[in-house]
């Protein structure tokens, strides 16, 4: 029986075949191309020179520097306020922000003091009159506590007097009671002889009373004297006391700055009625400006030694991290602790303006670069320079790639304790396309100066040793 494949079946089989037989074709071919082709010409190696930069290492003094940023504020402000109730009588004329005003030339308060009540003057050696308030009620005070004090005085002097005219009193009354007790004493032994009568003796015995209740009587006046006397100082004391205070409150009448300063703000015009507790301008001291900035607490350490020892550390300000330096200052104190939630501690700048180019604003934001700890005698090289531990020395014109300990990171510099030796020159640049042994020519020979001039953020200075002697 014969079995007949459908045609479709059959057009797939011829399909196959054809296709094999190109593949079997295409494959002869390119073997036969490839018998054909001349193996490539082989050339000799040349040695490749790398242009590279170097950094020659040499031990230095290095200075560390502690970054950080800080805003300035004033070191002394105040706000005069009134002390006294009253309406505002006289003000310094132009009684504007950033007038300067002069504070008090006295060391002494008390002259200051009455130097403010007997002078009313805009300008005086006890600084500038900024504010007079009404002093009239103040005055007519000062005046009634002094009439109290000069009564006072003329009562003390009317017991002194009275004391003197009753000693004299009590003399005479004493004579006169001796007197009378020798009567009575001589009346008595003529009544007992039957010389005088009854009635002689009872004269006798009631004058010699009479006497002795004047004696007491004036015995009893003398004692009360010295409570008097008392009692007067005490009214002294009080009205001493009032006029104090009466004077005290005259002179809070003249408000003048504490202390020199420009005006910062002003809260008061003429024919204004104050009450006690209003501020009436604000002084801010323009010749010293304070910055507080966070440091860390390794930072910190850094610092604290010299403050406690008083070797102040100078400092840099500028605008930001790249401008150069516009202010200087010192640390002068630190924060006895530190900040549990930013884990940091204060310390505070002190800026003398007077002694600056372009005085330093309060309320400027500033970045401050201290002077810190002196690092003797070190070898720093470029951070960059240093690949898993090691490091690539030039050396006549090759490079050995040799391993380096590493002591500390600081900021863009390695400080390098061991494999290192002064005088090594460390290269730079192409480190990724170096090896052990390659040529090389060096294009550029960078300076410690220059690499920290280099840094965005300086962390280091160059110290200069001190001259041998």
């Amino acid at each position: 029986m014969t079995t007949h494949q459908p045609p479709a079946d059959r057009r797939l089989l011829k399909s196959v075949l054809l296709s094999a037989l190109v593949l079997a074709a295409g494959a002869a071919g390119s073997y036969g191309l490839a018998q054909l082709r001349k193996p490539p010409e082989l050339k000799a190696a040349s040695n490749r020179q790398y242009n590279v930069e170097t950094f020659t290492v040499q031990p230095v003094d290095l200075g560390e520097i502690v970054n950080a940023f800080g805003t300035a504020r004033p070191e002394k402000e105040v706000v005069l306020s009134a002390q006294v109730a009253g309406e505002v009588s006289q003000i310094l004329p132009q009684l504007k922000v950033g007038l300067k005003v002069k504070g008090p030339r006295s060391a002494d308060p008390s002259l200051a003091l009455q130097a403010s009540i007997e002078d009313s003057r805009v300008e005086n050696p006890d600084g500038d009159l900024l504010v007079r308030i009404d002093p009239s009620s103040y005055e007519e005070r000062v005046a009634a506590a002094r009439h109290r004090l000069s009564a006072d005085q003329s009562d003390l002097n009317r017991i002194e007097q009275e004391e003197a005219n009753l000693a004299r009193i009590y003399e005479k009354i004493v004579a006169d009671w001796e007197d009378s007790e020798r009567e009575y004493k001589k009346t008595s032994k003529l009544r007992e002889q039957g010389i005088n009568t009854e009635s002689d003796l009872r004269r006798a015995q009631m004058e010699l009373r009479q006497h002795e209740k004047a004696k007491v009587q004036s015995h009893n006046e003398r004692d009360l004297l010295p409570l008097r006397r008392e009692q007067t100082q005490r009214m002294i004391e009080s009205h001493t006391t009032d006029l104090k205070l009466s004077t005290l409150d005259l002179a809070r009448t003249f408000v003048r700055p504490p202390f020199d300063g420009v005006l910062s703000t002003v809260h008061v015009e003429r024919g204004q009625y104050v009450r006690v507790g209003e501020p009436l301008v604000t002084i801010t001291a323009d010749s010293e400006v304070e910055i507080p900035l966070a440091v860390t607490l390794d930072d910190y350490t850094k610092l604290l030694p010299d403050v406690l020892e008083r070797r102040y550390p100078a400092v840099e300000l500028a605008e930001n991290e790249t401008s150069k330096p516009r202010w200087t200052g010192h640390v002068v104190r630190v924060s006895p602790k530190a900040d549990e939630q930013t884990r940091t501690a204060t310390v505070f700048i002190r800026v003398e303006n007077t002694t600056q180019v372009t005085p330093l604003l309060p309320g400027t934001f500033v970045h401050a670069r201290v002077e810190g700890p002196v690092l003797k005698r070190i070898l720093a090289v470029p951070r960059d320079a240093v690949s898993n531990g090691r490091i690539f020395v030039e050396r006549d014109g090759k490079v050995t790639q040799q391993p380096v300990v590493v002591s500390r990171i600081l900021n863009g510099m390695a400080l390098i304790t061991s494999g290192l030796a002064p005088s090594d020159r460390v290269v730079l640049t192409n480190l990724d396309v170096l090896f052990e042994g390659a040529a090389v020519t060096v294009s550029l020979e960078r300076s410690l100066a220059e690499e920290l001039a280099r840094q965005r953020t300086r962390s280091a200075r160059l110290v200069e040793p001190p001259p041998e002697s």
